[in-house]
């Protein structure tokens, strides 16, 4: 099984407002494998939004990876026990 090599970020679309993206697709923009953008998410070391079981990107999350802005970290939400 081949890697796929990273695209030119140059040869990419323009990002769109409207569009949450992949970790694949992020991943193009940002210049890391699909596998980096998950873990840095799950550590929560880049910004990224969770919809359900799956890391997605917007935009202005993918702008701010690529200027390497500092991330403060989210306060994740405590799971409800039941008794």
């Amino acid at each position: 099984m081949s890697v796929p090599s990273l695209a030119n970020v140059s040869e990419l679309p323009p990002l769109r407002e409207d569009v949450l993206y992949d970790a694949e697709q992020a991943g193009l923009y940002v210049g890391r494998t699909e596998i980096w953008m998950k873990r840095a998410a799950r550590a929560d070391k880049i910004p990224a939004r969770q919809v359900g079981r799956f890391w997605k990107w917007s935009a202005a999350n993918i702008r701010s990876i690529v200027a390497g802005e500092p991330h403060v970290p989210q306060r994740r939400k405590r799971a409800r026990r039941t008794a």
